[in-house]
């Protein structure tokens, strides 16, 4: 299916100010409770180097660098080596900010635990230098605790305190399970005031939300969480058809059906990673199926379920070759969220790498830059199928370093779409951030971005735009992972279901292995529809098939079917293949609930909605409530090639817009919401509170696609008229 897109232009700022603090434009008004940092409040949090001084801070394959200097510097370079080698390297030249009397800026690309060199240079002359060495993956284990689940108190708070030559390791034994699907009111293991711990190999099932997440980590410093698998945590709630609910999953445990504030499910996370806490890293984890999901922008800002969380950390974050897997049924918010986005130390906040995961299926951001970003890295990842790939809107420090990224096709589960790279200028705190933007895939557009004026951005003409069609050369290899196996793609779409089971469509993967891997395919529970063969055993050398079979009578809810499944090694590492079908027979149901609350009825003449035709003549709906309550109302529909807008009256109110989202291929439902005629818009929840008796509803075009109404439903069950 040809998804709906809100925006198809990246938004990008640019200009020749020099990044750093602005003032506010003439006439700009606070918001209520919005304050503006003073710029002593802002360099605390910055955390400047003196003038003169040189901080290198490497992580395995970076190395952020702050020099002070009062005014920037004709023709400086940065340069490295690694000690003993013999010429110097130039790095990207950083980036002068003058609110802090500082450059700043990364080196790329370098190796894992290795001594390297850096310094300053201009004119020929060295102006600083200093030595640094990167980080290493095979630390020191000097003890090994095995955790015995049948013994375990959860939550299992881990407060060892081990040295960087010295590391002290928990694990489980082989196809044990810490945790249960019973445990939702604390976390099921809590990392606290520990340093050099590793978490190995655990396998967690539970947990609660926020400070109860599945893993917690807080006031630590060196934790490293690898190779675990982490699922069924968080709470499913309730949904909330309301204004004050905003369509948002809210914790009800007394049944009260009004929301209560702070009620609502948000920060449930398989790895919540909470302040105080640096040097942390999460590697080649597998995280998915939690127990709850999260609205779509089709009723709100997104609110629900996160793979992993960073609440304003300390900064020197890797998050690295994570397998994190939504699916329709359990939609992320973000699959990787931060804290406090409008914060010069928010986020991972500085010093931070995320590189080679896949995070996919999200109904906001697949990654949430928001935050300091200073020094933040996001290379080679691949970000599918949600709202939004990636967001850098809240760069309040920088610089931030977007390359080599695939950003795919993407939508939420209502099959919308927005920015693929999602920035604006002087958002909350007046800053003009800097951005290096390089050699990325974008698989939602071919439009140029559009560039605005005054931030400082280095847009570079090796970004590729390539459609809705991902070549099969570019998804096979990334998320960028060092193994000895490849497959021929890494997309299967397009595949068209019909009918019952003797109708299952098929179609193949073929791996090519250098040497014989054991290997093991996995995908969430809730992705029984498709099945693969073989499902583990080893490849041998050469050409390896695996058979993907779709199974109609597994496909019965919804159109379209989207999930992934990976070819996954026992070190945790895997290649990643995402599946897209449709199932093409299936139409939502005319009359999708019988209740004695559900009233259906029939439009006026055609139906048709055009708004480029002349309409004095409004689509008429007359319908007859049985009983005295509330009720919302809902249209079923479809749309000639995109969203429609229209205006709406009941029992002769004042016309108000709204939003429909429909598609050309199939019949949809849609919620009939006043004053809410965008995608993204909040309100319009509220429902009609009506008599018993004859009302009427009229509808009249805004503006969008030409639709026609083929159906009226005034119901007291919401969620079953989702547009599926």
């Amino acid at each position: 299916m040809k998804y709906s897109v809100l925006t198809l232009a990246i938004i990008l700022v640019a200009g020749t100010a020099c990044a750093g603090w602005e003032e506010p434009p003439p006439g700009f008004v606070l918001k209520p409770g919005q304050k503006m940092p003073s710029m002593s409040e802002r360099l605390a949090q910055i955390k400047p180097v003196k003038a003169g001084e040189l901080r290198l801070v490497p992580t395995y394959v970076s190395c952020s660098v702050y020099w002070g200097v009062k005014g920037e510097v004709e023709g400086l370079r940065l340069e490295y080596r690694a000690v003993g080698a013999d010429s110097w390297r130039t790095a990207e030249n950083p980036v002068y900010f003058d609110d802090a009397e500082n450059y700043r800026g990364s080196i790329l690309d370098i190796l894992e635990d290795t001594a390297y060199e850096a310094r300053i240079a201009a004119g020929g002359r060295t102006l600083a230098s200093g030595t640094f060495r990167t980080w290493r993956s095979d630390v020191p284990i000097a003890k090994t605790v095995v955790i015995d689940p049948k013994t375990a108190a959860y939550p299992i708070v881990i407060s060892d305190r081990g040295t960087p030559d010295g590391w002290i390791r928990y694990t489980t034994k082989p196809g044990e399970v810490l945790g249960s699907d019973s445990i939702s009111n604390c976390s099921i293991v809590v990392v606290r005031n520990a340093s050099n711990v590793v978490l190995e190999g655990l396998t967690v099932q539970g947990g609660g939300g926020n400070r109860d997440s599945a893993v917690f980590i807080e006031n630590s410093k060196g934790v490293r969480v690898r190779n675990c698998e982490i699922f069924g945590f968080g709470h499913a709630g309730r949904q909330v058809f309301t204004d004050n609910g905003r369509g948002c999953f809210f914790d009800d445990p007394n049944g009260n059906a009004d929301p209560s504030p702070g009620r609502f499910i948000d920060w449930h996370a398989g790895v919540m990673i909470y302040p105080g806490t640096e040097e942390i890293t999460v590697e080649r984890c597998y995280i998915h199926d939690p127990r709850g999901r999260s609205n779509s922008w089709y009723y709100s800002h997104p609110a629900g379920m996160q793979g992993i969380f960073v609440y304003q950390s300390g900064g020197s974050i890797v998050l690295r070759w994570n397998d994190i897997v939504g699916s329709d049924l359990h939609r992320w918010n973000d699959a990787i969220e931060g804290c406090e986005n409008f914060s010069a130390d928010g986020g991972l906040n500085r010093d931070s790498d995320v590189y080679g995961n896949f995070c996919i299926y999200a109904n906001d951001d697949c990654v949430e830059l928001d935050g300091g970003q200073q020094n933040v890295r996001c290379f080679r990842n691949r970000f599918e199928s949600a709202f939004c790939d990636v967001s850098i809107q809240g760069c309040m420090a920088s610089p931030v370093y977007l390359y080599e990224n695939l950003f795919a096709p993407c939508c939420d589960e209502f099959g919308q779409a927005n920015l693929c790279v999602k920035t604006y200028d002087f958002d909350m705190c007046w800053y003009a951030p800097y951005a290096y933007v390089r050699g990325n895939w974008f698989g939602e557009s071919d439009y140029e971005p559009t560039l605005g004026a005054t931030s400082r951005w280095d847009w570079r003409e090796d970004n590729v735009f390539v459609s809705n069609n991902v070549p099969d050369k570019v998804s096979r290899r990334l998320p960028a992972r060092k193994l000895p196996f490849m497959l021929d793609r890494g997309i299967i779409k397009g595949v068209k279901v019909s009918g019952a089971a003797a109708s299952a469509a098929e179609t193949t993967i073929i791996a090519q292995s250098l040497v014989p891997q054991p290997f093991r395919v996995r995908k969430n529970l809730d992705s029984d529809w498709f099945t693969v063969s073989p499902s583990e055993g080893e490849l041998k050398v050469g050409e390896n098939v695996f058979t993907v079979t779709f199974h109609p009578d597994r496909m019965a809810d919804r159109r379209q079917w989207r999930g992934a499944f990976l070819v996954r090694t026992p070190e945790g590492l895997s290649r990643c293949v995402s599946v897209y079908a449709e199932k093409t027979d299936f139409e939502q149901p005319a009359r999708p609930v019988e209740s004695a609350r559900t009233v259906y009825a029939a439009p006026s003449g055609s139906g048709e909605i055009n708004a480029g035709k002349a309409a004095s003549t409004p689509v008429e709906v007359e319908f007859d409530i049985p009983e005295e309550g509330d009720y919302w109302l809902f249209i079923r529909g479809k749309t000639a090639w995109g969203r429609s807008r229209v205006r709406i009256s009941v029992d002769g109110s004042e016309f108000k817009p709204t939003l429909l989202t429909m598609w050309p291929t199939h019949a949809a439902w849609n919620m009939l919401r006043p004053d809410a005629d965008e995608y993204t818009s909040s309100g319009g929840f509220e429902p009609f509170r009506l008599n018993p008796g004859l009302h009427v509803l009229r509808i009249l075009p805004l503006r969008g696609s030409p639709a026609t109404v083929l159906g009226f439903a005034a119901s007291d069950t919401p969620l079953a008229f989702e547009p599926r």
